[in-house]
């Protein structure tokens, strides 16, 4: 079907992949559902090479992998798709020219077919063990890029922060302290500019940022204006 060819070109151009061959095609090609579905991957459409059996396909690669769900009667290794990109991506690296080969979601690829694959690539599922083309390229392709790929596995989005001024922390703790003596915090009173010293420092340690600065004083702000919130008014 067009509209499988379509999003397997547009799960190959997400990850990396760029080179799209059909065989045999059961469908007028160009195709115009294939074009929809391929949504910013026209170029790869567009250069799509068109062969009439798998050994003309095949032809100009040095390493080819086979993926398929069902056992085999050829005996040949049987890869995760984990390790089949890292095999494809190392063996790319030293030069060859690497193919994955897809079946029809149907019928699969026949032994003739599979007896020019080097080995084969197996999906682990669940229960139900077939993929439809665009799935499969889509898995089989992150795995591509992720092989190739040095993004930490956790991280934190990084922002350009400003830090605060002296001005806006001696506002902030101004502001901080005259609210703290409202509500009587400095006690017992001997003891306020000691305590106040510790406020400041405990705040510096913290390294704010101008925007972080201003969201404190908001939130005294807030704290004040509904400080008797929910109490009954006497």
């Amino acid at each position: 079907m067009g509209e499988n060819v379509g999003a397997a070109a547009r799960a190959m151009k997400n990850f990396g992949l760029s080179e799209l061959v059909l065989i045999a095609p059961k469908f007028e090609w160009p195709n115009d559902r294939a074009q929809m579905l391929a949504s910013g991957a026209a170029d790869i459409l567009e250069n799509t090479r068109v062969c009439s059996n798998a050994t003309e396909a095949l032809a100009p690669f040095n390493l080819v992998l086979a993926t398929t769900a069902r056992d085999r009667d050829i005996l040949k290794e049987i890869h995760t798709p984990e390790a089949a990109a890292l095999r494809l991506r190392t063996a790319a690296q030293a030069g060859a020219r690497t193919a994955i080969l897809f079946g029809g979601e149907r019928a699969g690829l026949d032994n003739d077919e599979m007896s020019l694959c080097d080995a084969v690539i197996t999906i682990p599922t669940a229960e139900f063990s077939s993929l439809n083309l665009g799935q499969a390229v889509l898995l089989l392709g992150y795995e591509w890029l992720k092989s190739a790929d040095r993004t930490p596995a956790i991280r934190t989005r990084q922002t350009i922060a400003v830090p605060a001024t002296r001005t806006e922390l001696t506002g902030l703790f101004e502001h901080l302290e005259r609210e703290l003596d409202v509500a009587q915090f400095f006690f017992p009173p001997a003891k306020r500019e000691t305590m106040v010293r510790n406020i400041r420092a405990m705040i510096m340690r913290s390294g704010l940022s101008d925007q972080e600065a201003r969201t404190i004083r908001g939130m005294i702000v807030a704290l004040v204006r509904n400080k008797y919130r929910g109490q009954k008014k006497e």
